[in-house]
């Protein structure tokens, strides 16, 4: 009978040193989320922008380690240099379909990031830079005919580039560069420009001949 009360005790004190194992890995487990909960990242080349309970903070982090609440969230917000392309269907003033594509690299000032996330969010291209392309492509190509947008490429991209420049510096976004990748035109009016080149240049091969016909036949009467 002692033998079994010995045991017994003895099983009863390895399972308390069991709960107080497992009750130490779970405090431990704990304090370690808090810890890690509390490090906040940014990475180079960002803003990190600190909000708390939806409410941005009047205070921003540059790029590096940082502690902070553990209900603090910092939101990144990008200040290198990014590049957007995208494809527009627009009209010339002769009402020719014409397909451009347009490219655009912009950046925010990490001085401004926390102003743009509090007006905008996170999606600020998709949001505020797109559409003013999209207005200023279709307002630009509307002021030229097909023929004439191919001839003035450079004049219209930087007439674009104006107009962008000056509608999204509002947002405190900074247009660094800007241009027309490619312009495409229906298979119709490539083929009637095509037929009218060939004809402009079989044109001018017929008048050449000419010029030079007569002047072989003023030749000939002054020999004669």
């Amino acid at each position: 009978g002692v033998i079994l009360i010995s045991q017994a005790k003895g099983q009863d004190d390895k399972n308390k040193g069991t709960f107080k194992m497992a009750g130490f890995i779970c405090v431990f487990v704990a304090a370690l989320f808090v810890v890690l909960s509390m490090v906040k990242t940014v990475p180079t080349g960002h803003t990190g922008v600190v909000v708390s309970f939806g409410k941005v903070k009047d205070y921003t982090y540059e790029a590096g380690v940082h502690f902070d609440a553990p209900w603090v969230q910092v939101v990144k917000m990008d200040n290198r240099t990014q590049k957007q392309t995208i494809n527009l269907m627009c009209f010339s003033s002769d009402i020719q379909e014409v397909s451009v594509t347009y490219t655009l690299n912009y950046q925010i000032n990490k001085e401004n990031a926390q102003t743009i996330y509090r007006n905008i969010g996170t999606d600020y291209f998709n949001l505020v830079v797109n559409p003013k392309i999209s207005e200023a492509v279709k307002d630009v190509f509307a002021k030229y005919n097909a023929e004439s947008l191919i001839e003035s490429r450079a004049s219209v991209s930087k007439q674009i580039q104006d107009i962008l420049v000056k509608e999204v510096s509002v947002y405190n976004i900074e247009v660094v560069s800007a241009s027309i990748e490619n312009i495409d035109f229906t298979d119709s009016f490539t083929n009637a420009v095509e037929e009218k080149q060939v004809a402009e240049q079989n044109k001018l091969k017929a008048q050449t001949e000419q010029e030079q016909k007569n002047l072989e036949a003023q030749a000939e009467a002054e020999r004669k």
